[in-house]
């Protein structure tokens, strides 16, 4: 969990930075496309994660998506089969690589990197034989059906805003219901608490269909034993598409002030003095990323000199006053949590939604279109996390990384583990297969799919998977692809030269994993150190 909320804070940090500094990255347009890449990035991601868990690694993956990404294309249009066999051929092939990948190591006892990387080798070679090195591409023909796939967006943020205040409240309420009395649980105002917060949520959220939608129907995507899967699409007015985010900041604002000084009445009453040098933390931080952000937002203005000024000095101002700010909140919640202990919990996080509330309000996310491949993320990404954390397979997955000769005395199966973690990235890899291929419209086989099997690799390290195997998380993949598309974007938009990029991606990468890794040496030198005091 230290490990997510870190990536988390990450993910915030540059988003925020990236608001302040350009007002293009918060438009619509900007952040649908952050959504759909980071939903693409995620997949794959999700796929290598399995694999990383287990001790292994693929580095085929690039170049599995471009082979996958031709066959398509061809299957479609110079073999003229029909979407469901193509769709079809290209999942059986993808898996098969990832079963001869599984076969290949556990059965001849090949390194995983030796055999991926011939892999990346082999696949790329197929590819351009194959196609004889040509461009290929769907044309127009599937722009109203097939590519709605990677480029469709079914629904939008507020619909996923409503839906998952109403889960939220559900949850809440089940857990105030039948928990709240429970020795171990017994913290009703938190649950409360996220009842309000679901109740809200559902009401921001629903807001964008209060006047009405109308539904229209379009191309057919698919016939399937006579019946006809037509797409559709759903209009709503422009100012019952702002009202999400009206609601949104009213709400956030409404209930911020009660829940600060209901934090503050629980910590004050504890212990006077901490609870005011840590309030003071808080001011002196939110002050100082105030003036960051009055700096960063005056650069565009005219003010003769100072406007050279702020130019010059605004980035790194933001950096360092958003570091700055978020270190003092930091410090403020672990002081607060030390002070008051269970009874800070609920007042602190009804201000800290509170406050996310109010400040995604002040942004046109509330009407921003959710692209497709986001809903095809988050499926996977369920199926993954009960997998990994709710069924004996995904144990087996995480104690075969642990230490695999002590799986195997204990009667795992761990060749047959490993074979499954390689199939599972193969599938993963020719869903991104298909939805790279439909996002783009050509696929070029020399280069499609080049450098992605880094990027996915690059998401999992950062989402909390240890190379070392053993240690992984799907959320925390997710973010990790989040990261870095947010970096991606952030470089292209805030001028900085884009022969940098890599350099900025692998820095921040770096810097993260040494990070964790000094937290992880700290966190086992306290234990070790407590663990002797205790004897």
């Amino acid at each position: 969990m230290n490990k997510i909320m870190g990536i988390l804070m990450l993910l915030v940090y540059v988003c925020v930075a990236s608001a302040l500094l350009s007002d293009a990255f918060t438009t619509p347009f900007n952040m649908q496309n952050i959504v759909r890449y980071t939903a693409l990035y995620g997949i794959i991601g999700i796929g290598v994660s399995l694999v990383i868990i287990t001790g292994g690694i693929d580095l085929s993956i690039g170049s599995m998506i471009g082979l996958t990404g031709c066959l398509l294309p061809m299957a479609l249009t110079d073999w003229e089969w029909s979407v469901p066999m193509s769709l079809l051929l290209v999942m059986i092939v993808a898996v098969v690589l990832g079963l001869a990948h599984g076969l290949l190591i556990t059965k001849l006892n090949l390194q995983p990197f030796i055999v991926t990387l011939c892999g990346l080798m082999i696949y790329r070679g197929l590819g351009r034989w194959i196609t004889g090195d040509a461009t290929q591409g769907f044309g127009s023909d599937y722009d109203d059906s097939l590519r709605l796939l990677a480029i469709g967006k079914p629904c939008s943020v507020a619909f996923l805003i409503m839906t998952t205040g109403l889960l939220t409240t559900l949850f809440g309420l089940y857990r105030l219901l039948f928990h709240s009395k429970d020795g171990e649980d017994n913290n009703t105002p938190l649950w409360g608490v996220v009842v309000l917060i679901g109740v809200g949520l559902a009401l921001a959220g629903s807001s964008r269909y209060w006047q009405g939608v109308t539904f229209e129907t379009g191309e057919t995507v698919l016939t399937l034993a006579g019946s006809e899967i037509k797409t559709f699409s759903a209009e709503v007015s422009k100012q019952a598409a702002g009202a999400p985010a009206f609601w949104m900041k009213t709400l956030g604002l409404a209930l911020l002030a009660p829940s600060l000084i209901w934090l503050f009445v629980v910590s004050f009453s504890k212990d006077v003095k901490k609870a005011a040098t840590a309030t003071g933390g808080l001011i002196l931080g939110t002050l100082i990323v105030a003036g960051a952000a009055i700096i960063a937002m005056n650069a565009k203005g005219d003010w003769g000199a100072k406007a050279a000024w702020c130019q010059t000095w605004r980035m790194p101002t933001v950096f360092v006053g958003l570091a700055i700010f978020m270190a003092s909140v930091g410090w403020f919640i672990k002081s607060m949590l030390a002070i008051a202990g269970k009874s800070a919990q609920a007042p602190l996080l009804l201000a800290g939604v509170s406050a996310a509330l109010a400040l995604v309000g002040l942004t046109p996310l509330g009407q921003t279109l959710v692209p497709a491949p986001f809903l095809i993320l988050l499926v996977m990404a369920l199926i993954a996390s009960v997998f990994l954390n709710q069924t004996i397979y995904g144990r087996y997955l995480l104690a075969l990384g642990r230490n695999e000769e002590a799986a195997r005395y204990s009667g795992i199966q761990t060749k047959h583990m490993i074979i499954l973690a390689y199939v599972l990235c193969g599938a993963a890899s020719g869903i991104g297969g298909i939805l790279f291929a439909l996002d783009g419209n050509s696929i070029q086989p020399s280069g499609h799919g080049n450098f992605l099997e880094l990027y996915a690799i690059a998401a999992a390290v950062l989402g909390g998977c240890s190379l070392r195997g053993g240690e992984g998380s799907i959320l925390g993949v997710i973010i990790g692809a989040a990261v870095m598309r947010v970096l991606y974007n952030s470089i292209n938009i805030l001028g900085i030269p884009s022969q940098l990029e890599f350099t900025i991606i692998g820095t921040v990468i770096l810097f993260g994993v040494l990070a964790d890794e000094l937290v992880k040496r700290v966190a086992i030198r306290r234990a070790n150190i407590a663990a002797a005091e205790s004897t």
